[in-house]
């Protein structure tokens, strides 16, 4: 039998068009197959709860709109689309688009039809509005495949009741015969599946769009399609049913292919025995307190939210990972996703989850690294491994764009979160991911107001999926923390703020079903110590002639590693020129012959390639059991190293940041007991270099100017500090982080940051219970949303001009490729440097790259350093206000014309 072609879904690449009836079969198998073996049982429970369904009407529910996601491709002008198709525009019944009317999106076009079909054939009611209407609902769910919820229907042009006269563009008389034709398909081959009776919530409808949008993303791929076509040609299908029964049969190993089948989950029940490396060891008191009391406390009070708050180096992470299990298994979730500041603690962090994942799962467990870099990562590219040898590997269709959040865990810098709550593309996709697994938070305290902001809506949306949450922090203070759990609270339906009596160090419970928060004592630390913060005025000036300049204050703190000729020292600086400028009057001080310390900058304005060869340098010399370097390391900082981050020096010197950085950077030293410590390092020491009059302006762009002030009165006089960790941190740290009216600086905080936080909430798409139009969470999608207020970025990549040719190395020997292989594409991108967009001129030619790699979705967006050699000296490019070039040490130098530059 001859198998339904027209009309046509799938045409490209393949040698025949592929019918939208067998597409929607196929897409409905892979709903099922999802449904039943990919699905968390939390969220097969929270769907049909949402549709006032059994779970197995449900299941039919979403593989009848599977169906018919595509029934709006059933019109003219998309049917004569393709001259070569075997269409049915022109036939008896089938007229053609009347002149002069455009062609209708598909998905648009399935918004209009599904309605008032589901209205005639299956009685749903069309009187009263749109968006109270199950039917409509129904319809924007499977327009939605596409990424984002259209926008609702209105009763302008009856567009509900009569759609094909309300848009001509779709077609009468045959085009609605074929229509009706699809939904009696599915109608008859599911049994008629039960209809709801009323809409679902937000939750509900991004989950069941999620899902459709998944399983129409594995029934469209080539090889899927080609073997169904060949079955046809073969005699193994002859009817439509038989092809829905033979998709149901193959779809388990589609799935196992993308690998989105649930491995065997094993649940220790101690510590010890979940992370091996700690046999031998005793615990500490967090870890002992969360393995004793929190077993009882989530058997009773059932799945919530776990907030640990404790010192840098306690084992928060060890803690958190435990924590996932026993609420993973609580909630019926499946997997873990871990969300973290940035890329630099991102990639550390993915092998410590591997790690874990490998130890608690058997059988195929993909855990991601998700990042916008993640695909340049030679350590989680699986070229190296294979999924015979490595059961944690990511394999390349879960890699795919919208897609690494699916596997069964995955670390990601904290975007990855809060780009859920901002109307994004695929964001159902996304949350189908993240609700799946238990989440966690690793510091939390780390953002801004608006970043803060946008943390508490992803709470709000996690608590309303009813998933459960871990918070992991070393410095967040009290109002901080009442605000995410509060939220969290919130999205869960307790609309009530009852105090947060939180210990420090310690952890607080608070379960989904009632809201109630259980906080643990204040809990010893093993670890508790007496940090020496010394405060040093130091002028902000680099140079070492200065007696009371920076130079000479930094040059005097290191003076026992270098005369010692032994020790690890890290310095952290607040901006990038300060970064370099230190590694200058270092370099230019000691030298480098054997007997004198080396040197590592780690900064974002270096090569890619550079920056992840330095922080893997950085965590094999001072990394937990790593032997030290023959020689003493010096490592030149900003912000990079200061979170989440296992790096074990022996002295911390900082430029004034606020408090709650500076005790995170002092945290990156004394981290592991250690028996190869120089003598000079008695104990947790940090030098914070304090300029005595006016900050510097570069560091204001970088901090509020009332914290930076707050916080030099915390520090106290000159001289050496003692602060008892932990029990001293609170009291230290709340009084700097609350509301100041004081002065102008203060105000000028606080209004700052309300309008930040007003920004965040403007920013985020309305919270679950004021969802009234689906479209009201795709409403201004805009592709690259803004996580992180005035992170406006750009990824340039350095090249050198000669006499019209354009090279990638300062030797000319490497020209600028025209065309792009996947190798040649990876060895681009690990030269890029991501910089402030302000810094280039994207309207100068100069910086356009190639016109072969539009097309390229990873290169389409970067821009050219030109830098004309002359004299075999690179000079450097005129940006806006700023020169720019590439130094080979330094990397991204930027100065003035008064500066000059060095190249």
């Amino acid at each position: 039998m001859r198998p339904p072609t027209r009309p046509w879904a799938k045409n490209e690449g393949l040698t025949a068009p592929y019918g939208v009836t067998l597409h929607g079969l196929d897409t409905a198998a892979m709903a099922g197959a999802l449904w039943s073996q990919y699905l968390s049982r939390h969220q097969r429970r929270l769907i049909a709860r949402g549709w006032h369904l059994t779970q197995d009407q449900t299941r039919l529910l979403i593989m009848f709109l599977a169906v018919l996601h595509d029934i709006g491709k059933i019109q003219p002008a998309w049917q004569a689309a393709v001259p070569a198709a075997d269409h049915l525009t022109g036939h008896p019944g089938y007229t053609p688009t009347p002149a002069g009317i455009p062609r209708l999106r598909h998905e648009r076009a399935t918004l209009y039809v599904l309605p008032e079909l589901l209205h005639r054939l299956r009685g749903l009611p069309l009187d009263g509005s749109p968006n109270d209407l199950v039917a409509h609902q129904l319809a924007q769910i499977a327009a939605t495949h596409h990424g984002t919820f259209p926008p609702a229907l209105t009763h302008l042009r009856d567009e509900l009741a009569h759609p094909a006269a309300a848009l001509p563009a779709l077609g009468t008389d045959g085009w609605d015969r074929e229509r009706e034709h699809l939904l009696r398909t599915a109608d008859t081959l599911l049994d008629q599946p039960a209809l709801p009776a009323r809409p679902a919530p937000a939750t509900t409808a991004i989950l069941t769009a999620g899902l459709i949008s998944l399983a129409d993303w594995l029934a469209s791929q080539h090889t899927w399609i080609t073997k169904r076509q060949t079955d046809w040609a073969t005699g193994a299908v002859t009817s439509t049913a038989a092809h829905l029964r033979r998709a149901l049969r193959l779809a388990p190993a589609a799935l196992r292919e993308a690998q989105l089948r649930t491995p065997t989950v094993i649940l220790p029940t101690t510590m010890h025995a979940m992370f091996p490396h700690l046999d031998g060891h005793r615990l500490y008191p967090l870890q002992q307190s969360i393995e004793r009391e929190l077993p009882t406390l989530v058997d009773r009070l059932g799945p919530g939210l776990l907030l640990i708050t404790a010192p840098t180096g306690d084992a928060k992470t060890e803690c958190g990972l435990f924590a996932v299990c026993l609420l993973g298994a609580a909630a019926h979730c499946i997997g873990t996703a871990l969300f973290l500041p940035n890329r630099a603690t991102c990639e550390p962090m993915w092998e410590r989850l591997r790690a874990h994942t490998l130890a608690t799962t058997r059988g195929p467990a993909p855990t991601g690294l998700v990042h916008h870099l993640a695909w340049l990562d030679t350590h989680f590219n699986p070229l190296r491994r294979t999924l015979a040898s490595d059961a944690a590997i990511v394999d390349e269709w879960l890699r795919g764009r919208y897609r690494p959040m699916l596997g069964y865990a995955f670390a990601a810098t904290w975007d990855q979160l809060t780009t859920a709550v901002l109307p994004a593309r695929y964001n159902t996709v996304r949350w189908l991911g993240i609700t799946r697994k238990t989440v966690v938070i690793d510091e939390a305290h780390a953002y801004g107001p608006y970043e803060h902001q946008l943390t508490k809506e992803a709470l709000h949306w996690l608590g309303a999926f009813g998933v459960p949450v871990v918070l992991l922090s070393a410095t967040l203070t009290g109002d901080t923390a009442a605000d995410l759990v509060h939220a969290y609270r919130s999205g869960a339906g307790h609309t009530d703020t009852p105090a947060l009596a939180h210990r420090y160090p310690g952890w607080t419970y608070t379960d989904l079903a009632t809201g109630t928060i259980t906080p643990s004592p204040t809990i010893p630390s093993d670890r508790a110590h007496t940090l020496t913060i010394t405060v040093t005025p130091a002028t902000h000036t680099h140079d070492p002639a200065d007696p009371d300049g920076r130079a000479r204050a930094l040059l005097e703190a290191l003076r026992p590693l270098h005369d010692a000729r032994r020790g690890v020292a890290l310095i952290v600086c607040d901006t990038i020129d300060d970064a370099q400028a230190t590694h200058d009057l270092l370099d230019a001080t000691w030298g480098s012959s054997p007997d004198t310390p080396r040197l590592l900058l780690l900064q974002s304005a270096i090569p890619h390639h550079r920056r992840t060869a330095a922080t893997r340098k950085l965590q094999r010399w001072t990394g937990k059991g790593r032997p030290r370097p023959d020689r003493p390391l010096v490592t030149v900082a900003t912000q990079l190293v200061e979170q989440s981050l296992d790096i074990d020096t022996d002295l911390v010197i900082t430029d004034l940041a606020p408090l709650a950085l500076i005790i995170q950077r002092a945290g990156r030293q004394f981290r592991h007991p250690r028996t190869d410590r120089p003598p000079w390092a008695t104990g947790p020491h940090i030098t914070v270099l304090v300029p005595p009059g006016a900050l510097p302006k570069a560091w204001l762009q970088v901090y509020d100017e009332s914290l930076l002030q707050h916080t030099r009165t915390a520090l106290g006089p000159a001289g050496d500090h003692h602060l008892a960790i932990p029990e001293d941190l609170p009291a230290f740290l709340d009084p700097v982080y609350e509301p100041d009216f004081t002065n102008p600086a203060g105000i000028t905080r606080q209004g700052r940051e309300a309008a930040e936080h007003a920004q965040g909430t403007q920013a985020a798409v309305p919270r679950p219970a004021r969802i009234t139009d689906l479209h009201l969470l795709s409403e201004g999608e805009d592709p690259h949303p803004e996580t992180r207020l005035g992170a406006d970025t750009l990824r340039i990549l350095p090249v050198y001009t000669t006499d019209g040719r354009t090279w990638l190395n300062r030797r000319t020997t490497q020209p600028l490729p025209d065309l792009i292989d996947p190798a040649a594409m990876h060895r681009l991108m690990h030269l890029t440097i991501p910089v402030r967009a302000a810094l280039l001129d994207t309207a100068d030619p100069d910086t356009d790259p190639p016109p072969t790699w539009k097309n390229i979705a990873a290169l389409r967006h970067l821009r050219l350093l030109p830098q004309r050699m002359d004299n075999a000296t690179p000079q450097p490019y005129r940006g806006r206000h700023r020169n720019l070039i590439v130094h080979p040490t330094l990397g991204l130098v930027s100065r003035t014309d008064r500066q000059g530059l060095d190249p």
